[in-house]
């Protein structure tokens, strides 16, 4: 039977992306993913004058925050690195992939990323309310 990983998710950029190179001198650039909910107040807390709060630190865990790890490797590390900004609402299409290591204290580590094959910015809403309603529906 054949098997097919294929991921779509889309989220904001949570911090900016951390690029490092291999040892062939391809660039690899990571950075987390917060996903959206269908309940987009248990994202962020508010704060006490209505609005978001900031993403307090990369894997918090609390506040109802979903992040997963985002990794692009070769032309599109080069190319996205410098266009990827800290809560950008993008779009991520890539492979679902588990790394499983061991700490030198011998304690066993595991990780879910996601290897993407594509990252897209997404056009904010409000962005598109600015046009007219015929513009609107060609994008």
């Amino acid at each position: 039977m054949t098997s097919y990983n294929r991921v779509i998710v889309t989220g904001r950029v949570a911090t900016s992306p951390r690029r490092r190179y291999r040892l062939d001198g391809s660039p690899v650039i990571q950075f987390p993913l917060e996903l959206n909910n269908s309940d987009e107040s248990s994202i962020k807390p508010l704060t006490r004058d209505g609005k978001r709060q900031a993403l307090s630190h990369y894997g918090s865990g609390h506040g109802g925050q979903n992040l997963i790890d985002i990794v692009a490797f070769g032309e599109l590390a080069e190319l996205k690195f410098d266009l990827l900004q800290g809560g950008q609402h993008i779009l991520v299409v890539g492979r679902l992939n588990q790394r499983h290591w061991q700490t030198p204290e011998g304690k066993k580590c595991t990780r879910m990323e996601i290897i993407a094959t594509d990252l897209r910015k997404l056009e904010e809403r409000n962005e598109l309310s600015c046009l007219p309603a015929d513009e609107r529906n060609t994008l």
